[in-house]
């Protein structure tokens, strides 16, 4: 099958678990799997919106482009992650691999074909939009009421979850994003991020190596710089 679904890093995603057992076959044999190196794009801005996915391994970013061409990264994808719903005919964002990425992909059609048979698949696609939404909400009231100190704490305490839930590490962890992503994902200026985060260091709470490596020394004090609550 040259996939194992067992061993995939998807398998207890929120799509993927809603199939028991050898239940999970029927959801793999109207799979594809497709590979984007870094760079790539998985899916691209207005294109039709016919094909959904799940990231097996890598990450990516979901961002849009502004009339004046400048980017917004409005999500990262780690694998485990479902993409592609949307709520009308063409996308939304486009996908593009900071890593290079292993999906499966499949055609929307197809899956909702298991629908009447599965009824849980259906409630859990359902679900996964409407956590997009409230990410989405996180996200905005972040950057419309946090300093930029304040958004980078919040920033690495939210890839920290995300990374602890596949490798498993305990404080420290290579960052996959560049500082302009860290900056077209939370509206500030690059230079801003590099001040936030040299003035995070300075007050013990993380390090940062040069190879892009953070330790968060100290999680409560992030905490607490996210929500105001430090001196």
């Amino acid at each position: 099958m040259g996939l194992s679904c067992q061993a995939c890093l998807a398998r207890n995603s929120a799509l993927c678990s809603a199939m028991v057992g050898d239940e999970i076959e029927q959801l793999f044999s109207i799979a594809h799997r497709v590979k984007v190196d870094e760079g790539g794009f998985l899916l691209h801005e207005e294109d039709p919106s016919k094909y959904v996915y799940n990231l097996s391994s890598g990450v990516c970013t979901l961002e849009r482009l502004a009339s004046d061409g400048s980017r917004q990264i409005m999500a990262f994808v780690y694998p485990g992650d479902f993409i592609g719903i949307n709520s009308g005919p063409f996308y939304s964002v486009s996908a593009q691999a900071l890593a290079p990425v292993v999906a499966c992909r499949w055609h929307m059609k197809d899956l909702e074909g298991l629908y009447p048979t599965h009824p849980v698949l259906e409630r859990k696609v359902h679900e996964i939009a409407s956590r997009v939404l409230a990410a989405t909400m996180d996200q905005l009231f972040v950057l419309g009421r946090k300093n930029a100190v304040e958004k980078i704490a919040y920033f690495l305490l939210y890839i920290d979850g995300r990374q602890q839930k596949f490798d498993g590490h305990s404080d420290s962890f290579i960052l996959p994003m560049t500082r302009i992503d860290i900056a077209d994902y939370l509206g500030v200026a690059v230079e801003t991020v590099s001040r936030a985060f040299s003035q995070l260091k300075r007050r013990g709470l993380i390090e940062l190596s040069q190879a892009w490596v953070v330790t968060l020394k100290d999680r409560e004090g992030l905490r607490q710089v996210v929500e105001k609550t430090s001196p």
